[in-house]
Formats: C-alpha cells, sequence, structure tokens
C-alpha cells in the first residue's frame, strides 16, 4: 500500500460511514473501496508468481475482494462477488464499518477427513491437519494461477479417476465424488 493509500484510507472508510446512515438500503458504490497492485518483487519466486496483480477490496471488510489483472478487472470482480453475496440474502454490513471475519462451518469437510487426509497428501503434498479446510474451501485457495487449477485437475483425475472439470471446485464436493467414486465409506 502506497503512502497516498495508506493516508486517504481511513477518510474513505469515514465519509462513506458517515453518508450510510442517509440510507438503509446499501449498494455497492456505498462501500469504500482500495486496491492493491502486487509488484513484481512483491512475487514469491517467478515460478510461483501471482496471476492476479490486482486486488480490489472494500475496506474492512477484507475478505469481500476481487482478483484481475487489471485494476479494472479487479473491481468489476469484487462488484460480481458483492452482488452475488447480496443476491443471496445475507445481511450487508454498514458501509465503513468493520467487519468481523466469520468462519464457514466445517460439518461437511469433517464428514470426509479420510478422504481429505489422502487428498491433501496426493494431490498437494500437504498435511491436512495442518490446514484450516471449511465447507466452503476450494482449489482456488491453495492455487496462484489457473496453470496451476489445470495441473491439480488432471493430477485428480490421474489419482482419483475423478473428472472435476465442471465443478464449482469445492474442496467437500470434490471429495464426496472421491468418495463416490472409488466406494470409500
Amino acid at each position: 500500500m502506497n503512502e497516498v493509500t495508506r493516508l486517504t484510507r481511513p477518510y474513505k472508510r469515514i465519509y462513506k460511514w458517515i453518508f450510510s446512515f442517509t440510507r438503509s438500503d446499501w449498494d455497492f458504490v456505498d462501500y469504500p473501496i482500495e486496491y492493491l497492485e502486487c509488484r513484481q518483487q512483491d512475487k514469491i519466486t517467478e515460478a510461483n508468481a501471482l496471476s492476479f496483480p490486482w486486488v480490489s477490496r472494500i475496506i474492512n471488510w477484507y475478505w469481500m475482494n476481487g482478483v484481475g489483472h487489471t485494476k479494472e478487472e479487479a473491481l468489476k470482480n469484487l462488484k460480481a462477488k458483492f452482488e452475488n453475496y447480496k443476491s443471496e440474502g445475507f445481511e450487508l454490513p454498514r458501509p465503513g464499518a468493520i467487519v468481523e471475519v466469520r468462519f464457514a462451518s466445517v460439518e461437511k469437510i469433517e464428514s470426509y477427513e479420510q478422504e481429505a487426509v489422502s487428498f491433501f497428501r496426493d494431490i498437494f503434498d500437504r498435511d491436512y491437519y495442518d490446514l484450516f479446510i471449511s465447507d466452503e474451501s476450494s482449489l482456488y485457495d491453495f492455487l496462484l494461477s489457473d496453470d496451476e487449477l489445470n495441473s491439480k485437475i488432471l493430477k485428480i483425475k490421474e489419482v482419483y479417476e475423478v473428472d472435476i472439470v465442471d465443478d464449482d471446485y469445492l474442496i467437500v464436493d470434490i471429495l464426496k465424488r472421491i468418495r463416490e467414486g472409488t466406494g470409500i465409506t
């Protein structure tokens, strides 16, 4: 975050928060937005580089964000995520307010523990017990690019004989298909 952003951020938030008291039904334009650009030196390694250099997010609502190759694409993706959240009937926080992090349920994923242990070992070379996986976790949470996603999809098909190309990539759905496809109960 550059110095100008760091200085204007609180003013944007406070302005949007005060203005929010003039209405009770908020839209995307009512929320304070900030942009972050990941420069080349911010990338981990060239082989493991971030595929989306721009992030847009609603200030103080950190998990409401969008990524893109351009600033405009990141904003478009943020708006789509916001509109989807709103259309699902979730209560919107007041613009400018601090939104607490809420954790998704783990009820479903815990019922696939045996498959999850194998899946994370075989596909990601990671220990399932060292991770937080919720019912809403997806492959996207563990990958940095579309190339990595395609590689993991092929590996899942190779190891588990499960084709997930048309899925939404939720881990719990993949584990369910693995259980059904391999007869694990």
